[in-house]
């Protein structure tokens, strides 16, 4: 029988501490009015950093991260993966409950919208957070099936929920059509930008539906660029009919759609706009996405502490954000100095309050009343401000493993290996990868052995060492079949290629079959042309580790079809 998890979404809801009605803008002081426009990066277990800002009114919620890379964690194995993400999970929540019960101590009470990058794929950081793993974009893409998508997200807005969150900064509408995009990849569902907006529609109308506002990403479109906005200014120089019918053309369905809000990108596109990026260019901005495309929700920034915008002050960034027309800014400062990050809120207001108060102020005080009413509606829409409706079961693992099963490709099998025979008894499952993955790389030699294969395993690295080389090829001694797990994040690892390249070589010479398991992003897949038999993932869960033994056993039919091209 099924078990059914019930929850209301923030115990304060239940308390009746919001059942009130929402205020006006115009009842708020200018710093609350601004408030309600700035929505900062909280770090899960850092929120009392927050506190005064939010009992001040000065945000209007939070996106909340977990410090993945900087986290201090023993090394995360199969056995003790599950043990870290609950103990994540705790932090999470505790976060949430903290936040919401400082909010409903503030001057009107005004409920926080509470912000989560809910991902898979080269996106690991809900893992982090203590979520359970979403399945990639690419994934769900390759189904070819609108409703495994709209299942997915459906289930993703009711994880949101169960957590005490209530907004999606997402999907990713990105049309990936640059193979060494080192940012989207497997964020995007394609590369081609039809089939990418009516991927993204249908992730939009599943979150709207069950809740959870969505913020469709990052506009016009990341997935022509070659650096990370993370770390430098990208520039994808496309003539302007070009952007429209490759990039821009596939956010217009979710705007169709009545998406709640469109994010903007830290890209800078010469032919719209030579001298801003994106999100502080008021010909991208507002003639484009508000006038030809009809756009009339809230428009938020990116992560204002990317190194795109390295070196400009925070004043300098709300001015230019304001001017070009964002209603949400996630103004956040470097993670690893959240003393100087929580002082900025304080700084937007106090910016905000001289300039209006000068002669000749340089944002416009009616727009950012326009903006906090937008927010406070949408608050109100959610129903933040009255109880509400428990969380049922989510129907997050039904449908991911239907993602799974629709989703996972074959991408070619020149040997004819699939099914393996009889005759193919001994495994040898060599992995490399991020330890994050480890439970779910488990489920694919579990899968194997549950089928009576004997199976040797070696899970390294997604940098091996010489010691990692060495264990493949004794694992690979003797066996009657290798599989061969490849992990590419934003570049291909060198040293990895070459182990795999090299074991793969070992395996031909002494007349071993290999299956190559692309876990994470089908890109690299041209790098290994000796591969004969090849299996695309788009992102390790349980349920396509286990799907990918399936097929290999010749237990399930492989339905994925790659929904990108490979050269």
């Amino acid at each position: 029988m099924k078990k059914s998890v019930l929850l209301f979404t923030v115990s304060l809801y239940a308390l009746g501490v919001w059942a009130a009605p929402a205020p006006g803008a115009d009842s708020l002081s200018l710093r609350e009015r601004v408030g309600q426009t700035i929505m900062p990066r909280v770090v899960i277990g850092q929120q009392k950093a927050f506190k005064q800002a939010v009992l001040k009114g000065e945000v209007t919620g939070f996106f909340i991260k977990a410090n993945e890379g900087l986290v201090t964690h023993p090394e995360i194995t199969a056995k003790n993966q599950a043990r870290f993400v609950a103990k994540q999970r705790k932090k999470l929540l505790k976060t949430i409950r903290d936040l919401n019960k400082w909010a409903a101590k503030s001057p009107h009470q005004i409920p926080l919208l509470l912000a989560i990058d809910y991902e898979g794929g080269t996106v690991t950081s809900p893992m982090y957070l203590g979520l359970k793993q979403m399945p990639s974009n690419m994934l769900l893409a390759a189904s070819g099936d609108e409703k495994i998508v709209a299942d997915a997200y459906a289930a993703q807005a009711r994880e949101i929920l169960l957590a005490g969150a209530n907004t999606a900064l997402g999907p990713v509408t990105d049309v990936n059509s640059n193979p060494l995009n080192p940012i989207i990849q497997t964020r995007s569902f394609g590369d081609d930008a039809a089939r990418v907006g009516r991927f993204s529609a249908a992730a939009v109308r599943a979150l709207e539906n069950n809740g959870v506002p969505a913020f469709v990403k990052h506009f016009p479109g990341h997935g022509d660029t070659s650096v990370d906005s993370h770390y430098t200014q990208p520039v994808t120089d496309l003539p302007a009919d070009k952007l429209w019918s490759a990039h821009i053309s596939a956010f217009q369905p979710a705007v169709d759609a009545g998406v709640t809000g469109v994010m903007s990108a830290h890209v800078v596109y010469p032919a719209l706009d030579k001298d801003n990026s994106a999100m502080f260019s008021t010909e991208i901005m507002q003639r484009l996405l508000r006038r030809k495309m009809g756009f009339k929700g809230l428009i938020a920034t990116d992560g204002l502490d990317m190194g795109a915008v390295k070196g400009v002050t925070v004043e300098e960034i709300v001015r230019r954000a304001y001017g070009a027309g964002n209603n949400i800014l996630l103004l956040s400062g470097d993670v690893r100095d959240v003393k100087t990050a929580r002082t900025y809120p304080k700084r937007a207001a106090d910016y905000v309050e001289g300039t209006l108060a000068s002669a000749r102020p340089e944002v416009s005080g009616e727009f950012i009343l326009e903006s906090a009413q937008k927010v406070l509606d949408l608050k109100e829409r959610l129903g933040l401000f009255e109880d509400r409706a428990a969380v049922q079961d989510t129907g997050f693992d039904e449908a991911s493993r239907r993602a799974a099963q629709a989703g996972v490709t074959l991408v070619r099998d020149e040997q004819r290996l699939i099914p393996l025979g009889a005759d193919k008894q001994t495994v040898c499952a060599v992995f490399f990868a991020d330890d994050i993955f480890s439970l779910q790389l488990k489920a694919f030699t579990d899968e194997l052995s549950a089928r009576g294969k004997t199976v040797r395993s070696v899970f390294a690295p997604r940098t091996p060492g010489e010691k990692d080389a060495l264990l493949a090829r004794q694992c690979l001694s003797g066996a009657d079949v290798l599989a061969v797990g490849t992990s590419r994040t934003s570049a291909m690892d060198a040293r990895q290629r070459q182990t795999v390249n090299s074991l793969l070589e070992s395996a031909r010479k002494q007349g071993t079959p290999a299956v190559l398991v692309s876990l994470l992003n089908p890109y690299e897949i041209p790098l290994y042309p000796q591969a004969r038999t090849v299996l695309a993932l788009y992102g390790p869960t349980v349920y396509t580790a286990q799907t990918a033994a399936q097929i290999l056993l010749g237990d399930a039919p492989a339905k994925g079809r790659l929904p990108v091209r490979l050269e």
